[in-house]
């Protein structure tokens, strides 16, 4: 470390108070992009750290995390508490299109905000950009890519590296500084409901070579990498948001498979680790990675050697949420070695875990040392990536000009192409014949995930196949399909040939998707062909005649899927799937 930077971080932490000190370990949400009071608030008054950017349409604290509200009702009050200003808009009204260089205008605004602290210490902004349905940016046309395993699927790590450098070139412009990726679990639970595609495979070496790639690309592009859920997710049934699960391996097959990859960021270089809401009893059969000392400091400091930022994943989630409340669960966190905690609720819980972790400093129970410590990290990461310098002074046109590109539109196009696979045309039906009639279904793709523009919204797979065939008949569902969907999707197809549905899966929708459709069609005796993202049954269904697997549902992924069943591209002979089915 530079004289010159010891001598920044010893003058911030001599000056900052305690107050100011707890605000760093916390990173709070931002949804839309205009400044609420409930926003401006939770910078000057919580003196927060970051703030993680959401695709949801605005804040608002009746917006409940999963269905749990994450205020602590036992929590005592310290006689000068207060709170921040609540925001009570109905979170299920519509949002709106927010360009690249609009964004950068309201990134620049609460930076401002923050710089203008008595800290003077900037904000980290983070945000979830992992391909397919998580990322959480996705308006004005910006280029996204498909998840890990569609990299992996393309077998190849040197693009794999461009597509984490196109992807920070993008969003650094806009003043991210911080990504809440790579996915380092090794999926070898193929029923895994939270991980999925999101992991690159299911074979630790596959996803090690990724990995590393994918954090070079990131941290070379201006933004600092987070390897998850550490110490990996890919064996687990259920979904953390939903319940504690354990993860039962032992060490020997800990070490084999679920570290491999996050030794891996580790050697490459990473800024960040973001623990995993997760029992592994073969290092801490009590506490969840989360609250352990042992994963966190003895095992991920102590064995794997690292030396950046410990992020928690966010801490509302009912995993943590149903068995501790989070004013106290903030507190173990930092105590076990977390630096940075994610919450996610926008209601009061925010004081209440900022109250919590200052009486924990007080009171002696959170030792002023890791403290300490935690904070100099998070400032010493800051100021290695310049944001003391460059907060609130982005270019919105530098950034216009960066995400309109054509290196990078016609790169987006490359690798949504290249990650094509027909994974089944036992009755050979592609190329689609356009004499046909075809019915074509599309999945309403979940609401928060569209731009809300020309480029992404949610007919883009009808508009695209409308470019290559006006033979068709044009129908949509909901993301699961409604009786009444199914009704007109099955009244629908008696007037056409062949039958194309997108048959997409994401986790967040709980009802799952439209293999009950397809089911209902097969059974009519229909010929189907299926588009999915996801080579788990779950997706390509036992009753599609065809399938065609783009791994994504983000833009040029859904067009090129299109061109794929008109002959337009083909699939690349390289492409395959890094799964054992």
């Amino acid at each position: 470390m530079s004289d010159k930077k010891e001598a920044f971080l010893a003058q911030k932490l001599e000056t900052m108070t305690l107050e100011e000190k707890v605000g760093q370990l916390l990173t709070f949400t931002w949804r839309g992009a205009f400044l609420s009071p409930s926003c401006i608030e939770q910078i000057t008054k919580l003196h927060a750290g970051g703030l993680c950017l959401e695709p949801y349409a605005h804040e608002t604290c009746k917006n409940l995390y999963w269905g749990n509200t994450q205020l602590d009702k036992n929590f005592q009050k310290p006689d000068d508490y207060y709170s921040i200003a609540l925001t009570y808009f109905d979170p299920h009204n519509y949002g709106v299109s927010v360009t690249p260089e609009e964004l950068t205008e309201a990134l620049n605004k609460v930076q401002r905000i923050a710089m203008a602290r008595p800290s003077g210490v900037p904000l980290h902004i983070t945000v979830d950009f992992e391909g397919d349905f998580k990322n959480d940016y996705t308006s004005g046309g910006i280029r996204q890519f498909p998840p890990p395993m569609g990299l992996a699927a393309i077998g190849d790590t040197e693009l794999t590296y461009q597509v984490g450098l196109a992807v920070a070139r993008q969003l650094s412009a806009m003043g991210v500084t911080q990504m809440y990726s790579p996915v380092c679990d090794v999926n070898i639970n193929p029923r895994n409901p939270e991980i999925g595609i999101r992991a690159f495979s299911d074979d630790p070496q596959i996803c090690a070579e990724h990995v590393a790639a994918i954090v070079r690309g990131y941290q070379d592009g201006g933004i600092a990498a987070t390897a998850k859920h550490y110490p990996g997710r890919g064996d687990s049934e259920t979904d953390a948001h939903d319940v504690l699960d354990k993860v039962t391996g032992d060490k020997k097959r800990m070490q084999e498979v679920e570290l491999v990859p996050f030794k891996a960021a580790v050697a490459a270089g990473a800024k960040a680790v973001m623990t995993a809401h997760t029992i592994y009893p073969a290092y801490d059969p009590e506490f969840p990675s989360t609250l352990s000392r042992r994963i966190l400091t003895d095992l991920l400091r102590g064995e794997l050697g690292f030396n950046g930022v410990i992020v928690s994943d966010a801490i509302g989630m009912a995993a943590i949420l149903k068995k501790w409340p989070l004013p106290l669960a903030c507190v173990m966190a930092i105590k076990a070695g977390v630096d940075h905690i994610l919450l996610k609720a926008d209601d009061e819980s925010r004081a209440q875990c900022f109250f919590g972790l200052r009486r924990a400093a007080q009171n002696g129970d959170l030792p002023m040392s890791r403290l300490n410590d935690a904070v100099r990290r998070l400032l010493s990461l800051k100021y290695d990536q310049g944001v003391f310098e460059t907060a609130g002074k982005l270019d919105p046109e530098n950034t216009r000009a960066i995400a309109r590109s054509r290196q990078f539109i016609d790169f987006s196009w490359e690798v949504a192409r290249k990650a094509l696979l027909v994974v089944r045309d036992d009755k050979k039906i592609l190329p689609l014949n356009q004499d046909k009639k075809i019915l074509v279904v599309e999945q309403a793709l979940p609401y928060e995930f569209v731009g809300k523009d020309m480029y992404s919204h949610p007919h883009m797979f009808c508009e695209a196949m409308t470019s290559f065939s006006t033979n068709l008949i044009l129908d949509d569902t909901k993301f699961h399909a409604t009786d009444e969907d199914v009704a007109e999707a099955l009244e629908l197809a008696k007037q056409a040939d062949l039958v194309v549905l997108t048959n997409y899966y994401a986790r967040i929708e709980k009802r799952g998707n439209n293999q009950h459709l397809i089911k209902k069609l097969k059974e009519a005796g229909h010929q189907i062909v299926v588009v999915t993202n996801y080579p788990y049954i779950e997706g390509t269904t036992k009753e599609a005649d065809a399938v065609v697997c783009n791994f994504s549902g983000s833009p040029d992924s859904i067009r090129v899927a299109a061109a794929l069943l008109f002959g337009a591209v083909s699939p690349s002979p390289s492409t395959k799937l890094p799964i054992k089915l």
